[in-house]
């Protein structure tokens, strides 16, 4: 099974490039169509919605079918879904293809899961998710600009080929898939197929309620300032992403092709920044609860959201970006290095659980402000909301440092 965790991450790879290909495209495709800024934020919200609520059922149907029949069917079925939404020229079946994808589209999380099927040891499993990581961060800076480019060189049909090389790079990925070795079913996840309905149903309540039975056992509020650092700068980012291809194109005129280039630059920096964590680090040796470490990303978050703001040419744009990408990547980490410190291994599953929970609704809730400001406004003033949502984290994050400081003195 030498080949298999190698197959997994060149998954992982071509999922975020083909989605890297796309999703940048998606709002100006929309515009053209005749949608609204209210449209292009409801799609994003869609999505986002359904899979918070799909994920833990694609989770329990991988662990009752086995993740690589699980992962197939879900890749074929965002292989169709991404092509039809190429093909179309009715919002209306993009509207409805966006459901589908936010159900679906669970790569990158089966293929994570998948990995202790084929790697038992646990030391060699972290390393291989850094590798995961390092290899997903080229799939996100390549993919903007391939697709692009694409839509540059083809300004009328430019976003059906992209859409359609999408398909193909989803079906290759569930061939790939399909070459992974078969894997031993355990015994709790066998049954019998002519019960296999009630099987899934019964099983999914039985998650449900040990879930709802461990989430009762947990002392909220002690975790709660740590969720709030979290929703903030999630909304922050969730605001400025799912506006700034709008963003770049009315304030700066900027073709899909160098908004590629802007939207891949953030993403290098952001895996940079992940992989530097160690040497950053190194400095706040006697940040114990890592709130220092927490202030600093906030005010990076603040001046960087503060200059985009204010930014007067594509250059200064893109220059205040690469702190605003080092910023979220590495806040990121340090919210959830908080909030597995205060665990102290408690309940750490069901923090962490929490804490994506925390994220999903914030990337539900961004673009739906983000499309309501645009509309009605303007479309520069969507990164304000940014700023406001990072300043209040910044006056949060100064209070909580304080507070720890003094009560260390």
């Amino acid at each position: 099974m030498s080949f298999s965790v190698p197959l997994l991450q060149f998954v992982a790879f071509l999922d975020v490039f083909a989605v890297g290909l796309i999703v940048p495209l998606i709002p100006n495709h929309v515009r053209q169509m005749g949608g609204n800024h209210i449209y292009v934020g409801l799609l994003g919200s869609m999505f986002a919605g359904f899979q918070l609520l799909s994920g833990p059922v694609i989770g329990s149907l991988s662990d009752l079918k086995g993740r690589k029949q699980i992962l197939i069917l879900t890749i074929l079925v965002c292989c169709v879904a991404y092509l039809i939404m190429g093909v179309t020229n009715y919002f209306a079946i993009i509207l409805l293809m966006r459901p589908v994808l936010g159900i679906f589209k669970h790569t990158q999380l089966l293929a994570k899961a998948s990995v202790p099927d084929y790697e038992c040891d646990e030391m060699k499993q972290s390393v291989i998710y850094g590798k995961m990581f390092a290899i997903c961060g080229v799939g996100i800076a390549l993919g903007p600009i391939v697709g692009g480019h694409i839509v540059e060189d083809h300004p009328i049909h430019g976003f059906r080929f992209v859409a359609i090389l999408v398909a193909i790079c989803f079906l290759v990925n569930a061939c790939l898939v399909y070459l992974l070795p078969k894997v031993n079913v355990p015994v709790r996840r066998k049954f019998n197929p002519t019960s296999s309905s009630h099987s899934i149903l019964h099983s999914l309540l039985s998650c449900s309620k040990q879930s709802f039975v461990q989430l009762s056992k947990v002392e909220w509020s002690k975790y709660w300032i740590i969720f709030m650092f979290q929703a903030l700068s999630s909304f922050a980012m969730g605001v400025y992403v799912s506006n700034y291809a709008l963003y770049l194109k009315t304030q700066y005129g900027l073709s899909p092709k160098y908004i590629g280039y802007v939207v891949s630059i953030q993403g290098v920096i952001g895996a940079i920044s992940g992989f530097m964590m160690g040497y950053i680090n190194s400095f706040y040796t006697h940040d114990k609860d890592y709130s220092i470490r927490n202030y600093h990303v906030f005010i990076l978050l603040s001046a960087s959201l503060l200059g985009i703001c204010l930014s007067i040419n594509i250059v200064m744009y893109t220059a205040l970006s690469i702190p605003l990408a080092i910023g979220n990547a590495v806040g990121r980490l340090v919210t959830l290095d908080m909030l597995l410190k205060r665990s102290h291994g408690d309940h750490r599953g069901t923090l962490i659980g929490a804490s994506n929970s925390v994220r999903s609704l914030c990337q539900v809730v961004a673009p739906l402000v983000a499309g309501f400001i645009g509309e009605f406004f303007n479309v520069a003033y969507v990164i304000y909301a940014s700023f406001f949502s990072a300043s209040i984290g910044l006056i949060m994050s100064f209070h909580y440092k304080t507070k720890w400081l003094l009560k260390v003195d």
